[in-house]
């Protein structure tokens, strides 16, 4: 049986703060219950970055979706992804991968998306 409320369309955030960029590496998992699809990714500079390149790789599992580049920006930048529609299963995990030369950034996140309509209610 899947979702026939029309509240599956309403938006939610997955919230995730003070992350340390790691370079090249998973910095943050999130594991999603539920089969979602995610909008974007919405982040805020806690600490500069040092180098321009910096930010962070969005991926569905091991799939890469998107990313977030937040460069030298200081503390209070916000930047979000583009507009990533991307599937998540139930179960699934969205991971946030520091880009190389990410080390010394701290972002915090939100993570939005909504429930997948066909999804087998839990």
């Amino acid at each position: 049986m899947s979702y026939d409320s029309p509240d599956y369309l309403i938006r939610r955030e997955h919230r995730e703060s003070n992350v340390t960029g790691v370079a090249s590496a998973s910095v943050r998992k999130c594991l999603m219950f539920q089969a979602a699809v995610l909008k974007k990714v919405h982040a805020l500079v806690v600490t500069a970055g040092t180098n321009a390149a910096a930010g962070f790789d969005i991926l569905v599992g091991t799939t890469s979706v998107g990313e977030v580049t937040l460069g030298t920006n200081t503390a209070g930048y916000t930047a979000s992804s583009a507009l990533l529609n991307a599937a998540v299963p139930a179960m699934g995990v969205i991971d946030i991968k520091g880009k190389a030369n990410s080390a010394t950034l701290v972002a915090s996140f939100s993570l939005e998306h909504e429930v997948d309509p066909s999804a087998a209610e839990s």
